[in-house]
């Protein structure tokens, strides 16, 4: 055979793997609602913190017109 039938046989190979590859990977659609259904896990999860005090307001004082 001559180079370039070898260098058509070899793209091909590797044409056809990387075809194979796409194939088989997950759908898009399937790993980002995997993703969301962990964020709410984790969110349900996570202990509620508590109210924190409020910032007591200083009075103003009134002014003498």
């Amino acid at each position: 055979m001559s180079d370039e039938g070898q260098s058509m046989d070899r793209l091909h190979r590797v044409l056809s793997s990387i075809r194979t590859e796409t194939k088989s990977a997950r759908d898009h659609h399937s790993v980002f609602r995997e993703f969301l259904t962990h964020l709410e896990t984790q969110g349900r999860a996570a202990p509620k913190r508590a109210n924190p005090k409020p910032v007591p307001r200083r009075h103003l004082r009134k002014r003498a017109k």
